[in-house]
């Protein structure tokens, strides 16, 4: 009888400690259907972001390109205005600052003089 009562013990113990451990075995079920929840939303987000960094990365990519071909463009711009600025400060001196219109003007007189005499000089020549 002492068996049965000891057994009959055991079996309620049993049967308490039972209650705890199925509680036990639903709340780790929801913690892992939690966790699931977790995993996949910080999987879905973190490919988002890989996304978005790889478009960033690109488009970091392609202003670097797009600025260092603007500045061979400002450097070849500034070469044709360097040479444009050369071009026009011989051109002051010959047309502005050189000689007046009253010294020009006499040299030319001189020119067609002396064209006038060697074409004279030719056409004696020839007769």
């Amino acid at each position: 009888m002492l068996q049965r009562a000891s057994l009959a013990s055991w079996r309620s113990s049993f049967q308490i400690s039972r209650e705890p451990l199925k509680k036990v075995g639903e709340e780790e079920k929801e913690a892992e259907e939690k966790f699931d929840e977790f995993k996949k939303e910080t999987d879905e987000s973190t490919e988002k972001k890989e996304e978005e960094k790889s478009d960033k990365e690109t488009g970091i990519k392609e202003a670097s390109a797009a600025i260092t071909e603007a500045k061979d463009a400002n450097v070849a711009a500034e070469g044709l205005h360097e040479a444009a600025l050369d071009e026009l400060s011989k051109l002051k001196e010959m047309c502005v600052e050189g000689e007046s219109y009253e010294e020009r003007a006499k040299k030319r007189e001189e020119e067609i003089a002396a064209l006038k005499e060697a074409l004279k000089i030719l056409q004696e020549y020839n007769d």
